[in-house]
């Protein structure tokens, strides 16, 4: 994996990509993990109140739970080592669209934990796939 030459900026939003990735689905299988970063790429290609980069797609107000203050992930970080290079080489190919967005261009996703009282905002979406522990979901 090379990341190239980032200017700051770009380093900026490539390096809370993989940090999502790795708070929100780690232990998922690839797939799953990828498509939770085509999830952020989604809403960045879709500008909407959630805002219109990487950082404010991911740090908008209850989004992405792993990112709020009283989630137990808030505080997860990635050791050096294997999977931190497996997650980073994830977050690399969904950053630069090396591989195709496998939601069919969800904006929204749910863990099936949730399957017994999903969010309401399911009830008016399209169901467009379930990979790993997740449904994921698109606008109508």
């Amino acid at each position: 994996m090379s990341l190239g030459n980032f200017n700051t900026w770009e380093s900026y939003q490539f390096g809370l990509l993989p940090l999502v990735i790795y708070r929100e689905a780690r232990g998922q299988p690839d797939d799953a993990m990828a498509a939770v970063g085509w999830v952020v790429k989604n809403r960045v290609a879709h500008p909407k109140w959630w805002g219109t980069d990487i950082p404010s797609v991911v740090l908008a107000h209850y989004q992405f739970s792993s990112f709020n203050a009283n989630d137990p992930n808030s505080r997860a970080f990635m050791a050096k080592g294997l999977e931190a290079d497996h997650i980073m080489q994830i977050a690399f190919n969904v950053y630069w669209s090396l591989t195709s967005d496998p939601t069919g261009g969800a904006t929204y996703y749910f863990d099936k934990s949730l399957d017994s009282n999903p969010p309401n905002w399911s009830k008016t979406m399209i169901h467009t796939v379930d990979i790993g522990a997740f449904h994921f979901y698109k606008e109508t």
